[in-house]
């Protein structure tokens, strides 16, 4: 296990940054404006004694170009409990954050997925799949899932992107999603 302050990817002003807490990284994604940065997301993040944490619990984390002049991607993994978790994050233009998330289970699991809180006023977004995050004075931020399912909890101000997947059969898991920054 390598300690790590912080590693970073951006797509135009959109930055997802991972820092160590405790035994894993956490890790935010918000607006970076020059010096000025505005979280937006913030996930949630078990224990070392949670089998199955909020968030998956990347304990390694690296920014990589797959070829040369690519642009870099994050590459992601860790352990917990009966799972082996891996993330890839990548960008798609300036304006968009992609996730696509595994976890290779050994054992029954009673949950899993990606869980935020939400440190910005939010309203629903029009599908099932996606939420409109609207921050004041920035532009529209929206999470859109592609595989997998969006919960949405209000009163919580919380986020979970779940696999569509029983978290009880062993298998690998897989859930994707996309922050997008709309003007």
């Amino acid at each position: 296990y390598k300690s790590i302050r912080m590693v970073y990817l951006s797509a135009g002003a959109l930055t997802v940054r991972y820092s160590k807490l405790g035994d894993r990284l956490s890790h935010t994604i918000g607006i970076q404006d020059g010096d000025t940065y505005l979280p937006l997301l913030e996930s949630i993040e078990g224990s070392p004694e949670e089998p199955w944490p909020a968030s998956p619990p990347m304990q390694q984390m690296v920014a990589e170009s797959l070829t040369p002049g690519a642009r870099p991607v994050l590459l992601g993994v860790g352990l917990s409990g009966n799972g082996h978790w891996s993330t890839a994050i990548e960008t798609q233009n300036s304006r968009i954050l992609k996730f696509d998330i595994a976890c290779k289970i050994t054992k029954s699991a009673h949950s899993m997925g990606s869980e935020y809180r939400v440190a910005s006023p939010t309203e629903l977004g029009p599908r099932s799949d996606s939420i409109a995050l609207l921050p004041e004075s920035i532009p529209r931020i929206e999470i859109v899932v592609s595989i997998g399912q969006l919960e949405f909890f209000e009163i919580e101000r919380r986020i979970r992107i779940v696999p569509k997947s029983n978290p009880s059969s062993i298998q690998t898991h897989r859930w994707c999603y996309e922050i997008r920054l709309s003007s």
